[in-house]
């Protein structure tokens, strides 16, 4: 007698219904073209590691789908084929009005083998039915074999009508590939699930309380991968953006939510030899099988990458071939982070281990940060001595500090190559004062033991490096006398030696205002760069000669040089070094002068990015780039934030006048902005000292000063500054700086109410607008420069490009958002002609018309400011400006000062464009 079969448990409704969507969801259109094709495929895959948002987006295309949707919820018990038979049958029974009844019923009796009730569901189907999409959700549970091919043969019998869509962390094998070339396959994996830069922002503007700057959304999203889980945290966490600087800390650190996530979701079911192997390699920024067997000491690397994909555990391809594979940037920090705390003494071997894996795969570079992460000089050493040359020339000058800090001072002393490295280093770190001592540390162990015409030949390299630091010192002829010295000889260490030493000749001489001899140079050093396959010294040049074409005028022509430099990089596949942010930076000031907002804000983002394990010192520059463009935008607070860390890096370090000029520039015309006189007031205490204008950074500083001063309204104080940078410019064939100074001028004398000579310098600028194509420094001005250009067009006449960039300037100017109460217009007569000729504009006011002196008061009530205010402001007496309000209040039949705002608001915006 068969023992009798056990009641069958009940079923889940939970598991047979799908989940509801949770709040604050945000639409992604760039996924909408894969549900477009929903209905065009037989099987559907959504494949990746936990906390992707696979369910997620499957109950979106579910709920957006045209026809009937089966949603079954996958669990380890379902590899019980009577079980899964079970929940299958009911669910789809539902969804097709009983339509199953026979196959539900044997369902039921358990007797039937898995793929026999599935023979008899497929052959009780309907040939013709509305369409109809089935769910499995979670299909990595599943295992048991003979579930997963009767759930194959189900899928290759079901009809047209019926969509399979399965989420899974990994590819199910379910026969993808005969689909596949079938095209009756869809799969969208973690990369295609991962939040791009734009929806993160998108998403944190929709779900935060504070505004997140563009600078701080990009660092997220590359340190959590695009995870949405992540995003999940920052929503919950994030509440200020101090608190989102907080959070960026805790993911290089390990963030205790995602340690407990990761544990418990997604290693608790790992057996040890898969652990093994993950704390084996996540050390690696990359790695291939070769690397992984050696690391492991094992040779089934290639079995156990491809189980890693199976089971979706955080693993990414790098490329098309699928030879290079990375863990997801927070699955690496935590398995980092569970070696650190549970098998400490493990990391010194497996960093030596990977130096000499690293070596033997030719790729030193990350072969010596591995031999430095072990400290262990004699493999650094090992490494220096063939490749140190090569990171030199490439850039890779902070891999070089790290190295040289690994050993011991007599090593480096006893190798004159190493000297010279750690020479550069230093002067790179602008530690001056150590490149001397380091000289004096290898001429004492190296002298004795060199021929003298060998050693005639080192002190000539020596003399390359003490030229760099006599220019950063600011002592430029001792530059050109060590330069010289250095050219005088072949170099015997260094090959890069004398195009370095041709390179501080050339900077030197654009520092004395020398531009037609720098470029020479530059262009000289530059292909004598390219001979040595110097790449950072390519690189340097061109970025060099960009600034040459700035300063000269020719805004193209940088732009172009910096294309040349970026080019090369790709065309050598080389790595982003520090010294591409130099290109970027110089590319988005470019770009901020045209006045391409998103473009240059792009470039000191790239740049931030390249710079990011370098140290914050030198974001300084991309900061204040990003804060100008904040500032062109009328975005206070993001242009507040950028400030606030530039302050804080100002406070910290000492700056070259170059880069000091720069963040200046761009706090100055915040303080301006927001009216805080007392900033301005204490920048001129503290300020960068005034000297000639002979370059392009001596001429910025100075114009700082005269910015401040007229900030202040002392323009008696900037007018000589202004007087003798036109001087130096016109000397030294200054033109971009020509060209900004009379732009100031013309504010300047405008204020100052000196009407043509404001016109005669706006008009010189305009011209020369028309060659350098400057924007931006026309727009710095504010509102005012509408005033300024609608009485140079009443008043003179314009040719045809200045007629041009005159209109644009003002269409740009009105499309300007201030965020200061100051006045932003000046009501002159052009202006206010413009406005009486307005259709929309009261009749009132062309019969009884204002006196140009009651427009300027109508504008200063305006701007928020008291009687008393407005007298100061006039230089006038409190009763004069209560007569002209009398006056005027008179003439718009209006009683009180709410009425005026108001009106002066409705005819000011017909101008400003607000």
């Amino acid at each position: 007698m068969n023992a009798a079969i056990p009641a069958p448990l009940p079923l889940i409704p939970a598991k047979l219904n799908m989940p509801s969507l949770p709040r604050g969801l945000l639409a992604r259109p760039r996924l909408d073209e894969w549900f477009q094709r929903l209905g065009e495929v037989r099987l559907a895959v959504l494949h990746g590691p936990s906390g992707f948002g696979k369910t997620t987006l499957a109950c979106q295309w579910a709920r957006a789908f045209d026809g009937r949707v089966a949603w079954l919820q996958l669990h380890p018990g379902d590899n019980d084929p009577l079980q899964l038979g079970r929940y299958l049958l009911h669910v789809l029974d539902a969804q097709l009005e009983h339509g199953c009844p026979r196959s539900l019923l044997l369902a039921g009796q358990g007797r039937e083998a898995f793929e026999t009730l599935l023979t008899h569901l497929l052959a009780e189907l309907p040939g013709e039915h509305e369409p109809l999409l089935l769910v499995l959700d979670e299909f990595e549970a599943l295992h048991d074999a003979e579930v997963i091919a009767a759930l194959r043969f189900f899928l290759r019998n079901m009809p047209s009508w019926m969509t399979l869509l399965v989420c899974s962390r990994g590819l199910p094998e379910l026969g993808v590939a005969d689909l596949r070339v079938k095209h009756q396959l869809l799969t969208i994996d973690a990369q295609h699930l991962a939040f791009e830069t734009d929806e993160v922002q998108a998403l944190l503007d929709l779900g935060l309380p504070i505004a997140i700057n563009r600078e701080q959304v990009e660092r997220l999203n590359r340190r959590i991968g695009g995870w949405p889980c992540a995003l999940q945290l920052v929503l919950q966490e994030v509440q200020t953006g101090r608190g989102m600087d907080v959070f960026l800390e805790n993911l290089q650190l390990g963030h205790p939510y995602i340690r407990d996530y990761m544990r418990e979701q997604v290693i608790a079911s790992l057996g040890s030899a898969t652990l093994d192997f993950l704390q084996a390699t996540c050390l690696l920024d990359r790695f291939n099988a070769a690397l992984a067997d050696r690391l492991t000491l094992g040779s089934n690397a290639r079995d156990m990458i491809e189980q890693l994909e199976r089971r979706g555990l955080f693993l990414q391809s790098l490329d098309s071939l699928r030879q290079w594979y990375a863990y997801h940037p927070l699955f690496a920090t935590f398995l980092q982070g569970e070696l650190r705390t549970h098998q400490p003494q493990r990391l010194y071997d497996l960093h030596l281990r990977a130096a000499e894996a690293l070596m033997a795969e030719n790729l030193p570079e990350e072969a010596a940060r591995h031999a430095v992460l072990a400290g262990c000089p004699t493999r650094v050493g090992e490494v220096l001595e063939r490749h140190g040359r090569q990171f030199y020339r490439q850039g890779r000058l902070g891999l070089l500090q790290q190295c040289l800090e690994t050993l011991p001072e007599t090593v480096i002393a006893s190798s004159p190559l190493m000297t010279l490295l750690q020479a550069w280093v230093s002067q790179n770190s602008y530690q001056f004062d150590q490149v001397e001592r380091w000289f004096k540390a290898g001429e004492q162990a190296l002298q004795q033991s060199c021929s003298e015409e060998d050693w005639a030949r080192i002190v000539g390299e020596f003399n390359a490096v003490r030229a760099q630091v006599a220019m950063n010192r600011g002592d430029e002829q001792q530059a050109i006398a060590l330069a010289h010295e250095a050219l005088e000889r072949e170099p015997l260490i260094m090959r890069t030696s004398k195009v370095a030493a041709l390179s501080g000749l050339a900077e030197a001489h654009f520092v004395q205002g020398l531009l037609p001899q720098a470029q020479k140079q530059y262009e000289e050093a530059e292909r004598r760069a390219r001979e040595i396959r110097a790449s950072h010294l390519v690189v340097w040049n061109l970025g060099q000669l960009s600034e040459i074409a700035i300063a000269q005028g020719y805004l193209q022509k940088a732009y172009s040089l910096q294309e040349r430099a970026i080019q090369y990089v790709e065309q050598a596949e080389l790595q982003a070094t520090p010294i591409m942010e130099f290109i970027y930076r110089v590319r988005g000031q470019v770009l901020l002068e045209w006045h391409h907002l998103d473009a240059a804000e792009q470039c000191a983002l790239q740049g931030i990015q390249i710079l990011e394990d370098v140290g914050d010192r030198w974001l300084l520059q991309c900061y204040a780039l990003l804060a100008g463009i904040a500032h062109a935008r009328g975005q206070q607070s993001a242009c507040a934030d950028y400030i606030g860390k530039m302050q804080s890096m100002l406070a910290d370090d000492n700056y070259h006048v170059d880069w000091l000029a720069n963040a200046h520039a761009v706090m100055l015309s915040y303080w301006d902005s927001t009216q805080d006189k007392t900033a301005i007031q204490q920048w001129l205490l503290t300020a960068p000292a005034l000297e000639r204008g002979l370059n392009h950074f001596a001429q910025y500083n100075a114009r700082n000063h005269a910015r401040a001063y007229l900030s202040l309204k002392q323009t008696e104080k900037a007018l000589p500054i202004l007087r003798q940078l036109q001087i130096d410019a016109e000397q030294h064939g200054l033109v971009m700086d020509l060209n900004r100074n009379h732009i100031l001028l013309a504010q300047l004398h405008w204020l100052r109410e000196e009407r043509q000579q404001a016109l005669d310098n706006l008009q010189l600028a305009l011209t020369l607008a028309s060659s350098t194509g400057a924007i931006g420094s026309f727009l710095r001005i504010g509102k005012l420069l509408i005033s300024m250009l609608k009485a140079l067009q009443h008043e003179r006449r314009l040719d045809e490009l200045e007629a041009q960039r005159a209109d644009r300037l003002i269409q740009l100017a009105q499309q300007q958002r201030d965020f200061s109460r100051a006045i932003r217009i000046t009501l002159d007569e052009a202006v206010i002609q413009d406005i009486i000729n307005r259709p929309d504009v009261p009749e009132l006011i062309r019969h009884s018309p204002l006196t140009r002196r009651e427009w300027q008061v109508l504008s200063l009530i305006h701007a928020g400011q008291s009687n008393e205010q407005i007298a100061e402001h006039l230089n006038v007496a409190p009763t004069t400006i209560k007569t002209h309000i009398r006056s005027l209040y008179q003439k718009l039949n209006i009683t009180h000062r709410n009425e005026a705002v108001q009106l002066a608001r409705s005819l000011l915006s017909k101008i400003q464009g607000e």
